[in-house]
């Protein structure tokens, strides 16, 4: 940020990105658990929707980070900005959404796990 910063680029046009770097790492960290969760899940209708979603955020997740890896001009930092943002809200979405269909699975016992 403080290297786009010395381009001509005010504070507060940079922050965005402080917020999506922030998500991009909590998408990270919950898919990074949910792996091992899928992996000892028994098949289920159930676990084909949590895994349904885990892709679905997985995909979302690198998009986002493939966004945040590219250069950001003055020229194109509306157009990034836009998409960036995008993308860490429909990102916090669907981690919200896996987190939710994750308790509650627990809540309604839907889980059966396998014992290698």
């Amino acid at each position: 940020m403080e290297e786009m910063q010395q381009h001509n680029m005010s504070w507060i046009e940079v922050q965005f990105l402080k917020k999506a770097v922030d998500i991009l790492c909590q998408c990270r960290q919950t898919l990074m658990c949910t792996y091992v969760f899928a992996y000892y899940l028994k098949k289920n209708n159930q676990s084909l929707i949590f895994e349904e979603n885990q892709k679905d955020l997985e995909t979302a997740t690198e998009t986002l980070s493939e966004y945040l890896e590219r250069d950001i001009t003055s020229e194109n930092l509306a157009d990034i900005k836009q998409k960036v943002q995008d993308k860490y809200r429909y990102c916090e979405k669907r981690r919200k959404a896996l987190l939710d269909h994750v308790h509650e699975g627990y809540e309604k016992d839907w889980w059966e796990y396998t014992i290698n």
